[in-house]
């Protein structure tokens, strides 16, 4: 697969999703969970910032996470904005991690995280 997709370098987003993937499957002690937990954030900084590229590309001024997932969606480069509005509540709460609640509450929704960054990625080749 090519690492340029409309003319952006996505290597760093593929490696991202690598290493993201790799600590999500073992979540047995706090170091570990902190590791995941850290790969998600870089995750999830760089799909938005991905998507935000993409829909400049495209002509469409995006200004925040959020309003880039509305465009996102209404550009078909995401199937479902709501569910990154809770990804992004949950890398909100990162910086919070000393709280268990919330470690628990990030780590909960690695699995659907995975399969919303893996349809992003296909979309990704798809233009």
């Amino acid at each position: 697969m090519q690492d340029f997709i409309y003319g952006i370098d996505i290597s760093n987003l593929l490696k991202a999703r690598d290493v993201f993937e790799r600590f999500r499957r073992h979540l047995e002690s706090d170091q570990e969970k902190a590791g995941a937990i850290q790969a998600f954030e870089f995750c999830y900084e760089l799909i938005w910032k991905t998507m935000k590229r993409v829909l400049e590309k495209k002509g469409i001024e995006v200004r925040s996470p959020r309003d880039c997932f509305r465009e996102a969606g209404l550009n078909k480069l995401i199937s479902d904005p709501e569910q990154w509005f809770i990804f992004l509540e949950k890398r909100n709460l990162s910086s919070h991690t000393y709280k268990e609640e919330n470690v628990d509450a990030i780590v909960h929704i690695f699995p659907q995280f995975s399969a919303a960054m893996s349809e992003f990625i296909q979309q990704l080749y798809q233009l």
